[in-house]
């Protein structure tokens, strides 16, 4: 039986297992029957050490034992026994309101004859969890001129994690007299927090302070037909003596998903995306990333097919404003945190200046929370200091990745990106079934020059695709009158 296999059958769905930082915990929460519960497994001295929880404990943390049994054979075994271990216990779990209260956690262990246990208790660190929400107000996370609507995250129907960054649920919440709505919930529920602590809560602090600040961002920026519109919804999480604080937002639900999924489902049936609507795609990914820079002078950072999602009329709507992190996909390779840039002026023609770049060779630098990542990229963002030193600069490396997120739906690439650590590591084909005008192409890499200053503007690339879009619009309105 696989992985999970027990829990499926319930009609749940194992969603992640994780450790504290003190290597004495293992966490495992499952999603079903609209809700999310946490389980625990925690390393106790006074237990038999065959017992499950200290198996489990030193299995996910590679602890040192004197015996195979006192752990598992691998982390394959390990994670087959707590699923298991959480069906057994699931259908009493369920029916338990204490359970269901905010920061409860179930504890999971075995005693001497291997019957599963588990006993519910309050989270201490449920407190600090509320804690560090405490200052978020309604203001920081919508115009000023609105009035939210605010659930609590109890009146929140858990339906499956999404991908993504941070914290991505799909939920259902009555949102009126009629049919419970679908929505995207995004913030920091506890399962996030528990996976960000640490003794100082360094990296927890930053990822509220991104919800916050990239909230703030949609919420006060002018609105644009291919930008997701600020959420309207706010959700609070209450303690046991009602205390109320603000983790998160719902966005609504599109059912059509975002272009990665559409580009992945095209190639599973063998289907090509047509022209008219490649064309349509890379001209509202223009406009959005345009309005981006010359509107609301500031940057995405993030921009790739997954944060372009498809609505009811198949136009393509950017999300994700988190500025925490780039891909390495679609990243440009001058922004990998090892080069500095200035403007130097030239000797006239369309641009006056050029940009000019340096290898950093001074002093280590960090700007990026630690637990970012190793890569130059994930400890030097160069995308705030640019916004303030080299604005063209950073426009240009947003060029580029919209060259890449351009060159995967021409293409048709979805996938095989999982070794991808370095933009560098990304290898161009086109391939001949794609039948794609040649100028295409051409601007497409034009946009991944090596030397961003062969690039074009983020104007002019939207310019390009707008002249395509109304080509092919018209002949297909020709052809549909004498046809």
């Amino acid at each position: 039986m696989g992985e999970g296999q027990p829990l499926l059958a319930l009609g749940v769905s194992p969603d992640s297992i994780w450790g504290d930082e003190n290597e004495t915990t293992v966490y495992a929460q499952a999603l079903g029957q609209g809700r999310a519960l946490i389980f625990r497994s925690h390393l106790n001295t006074n237990n038999p050490l065959q017992s499950l929880a200290n198996r489990i404990v030193s299995c996910y943390h590679d602890l040192e034992v004197s015996n195979e049994a006192f752990t598992f054979q691998d982390r394959g075994a390990m994670r087959s026994a707590i699923w298991s271990a959480i069906a057994t216990v699931w259908p009493s779990c369920i029916t338990e309101p204490a359970i269901l209260e905010p920061g409860a956690m179930i504890d999971l262990t075995s005693n001497e004859t291997g019957e599963i246990i588990r006993l519910a208790n309050q989270e201490p660190l449920f407190i600090q969890y509320l804690d560090l929400l405490r200052n978020i107000q309604p203001s920081d996370l919508i115009a000023q001129d609105h009035s939210p609507r605010i659930v609590d995250i109890s009146e929140v129907v858990l339906l499956e994690a999404m991908g993504g960054r941070g914290c991505c649920k799909r939920v259902r919440v009555q949102a009126g007299s009629g049919e419970p709505s679908i929505f995207v919930f995004k913030g920091i529920d506890f399962q996030t927090y528990l996976q960000l602590h640490d003794d100082d809560d360094e990296y927890a602090h930053t990822m509220v302070e991104t919800w916050r600040r990239s909230s703030k961002l949609i919420a006060d920026m002018p609105p644009h037909p291919n930008i997701q519109p600020p959420p309207k919804i706010l959700v609070s999480v209450r303690s046991s003596d009602d205390d109320s604080v603000l983790m998160g937002h719902l966005s609504t639900f599109l059912a059509k998903g975002d272009l990665s999924t559409v580009i992945a489902a095209a190639n599973s049936t063998g289907t090509q995306i047509s022209q008219q609507q490649k064309a349509k795609w890379c001209h509202q990914m223009s406009l959005a990333i345009a309005h981006t820079h010359r509107v609301m002078h500031t940057f995405h950072m993030d921009i790739k097919p997954g944060n372009f999602i498809v609505d009811d009329e198949e136009s393509l709507l950017l999300i994700d404003w988190e500025q925490s992190g780039a891909p390495a996909t679609t990243l440009a390779p001058e922004a990998d945190g090892t080069w500095d840039v200035n403007e130097q002026d030239t000797n006239g023609g369309r641009r006056a200046t050029k940009l000019v770049y340096t290898k950093y060779t001074g002093p280590e630098r960090r700007n990026m929370p630690e637990g970012s990542g190793k890569e130059s990229f994930n400890v030097w963002n160069v995308f705030p200091e640019w916004q303030a030193s080299c604005p063209r600069a950073l426009e240009l490396a947003e060029v580029f990745a919209l060259g890449r997120t351009m060159w995967m739906l021409l293409s048709q690439t979805a996938d095989d990106f999982d070794e991808v650590e370095h933009p560098d590591d990304v290898r161009i084909t086109w391939g001949n079934e794609n039948n794609l005008p040649l100028h295409w192409v051409r601007m497409v890499e034009k946009c991944m020059e090596k030397d961003p200053n062969k690039r074009p503007s983020v104007v002019d690339l939207a310019e390009f695709w707008e002249a395509e879009k109304s080509l092919l619009d018209s002949g297909s309105r020709t052809a549909s009158t004498t046809g």
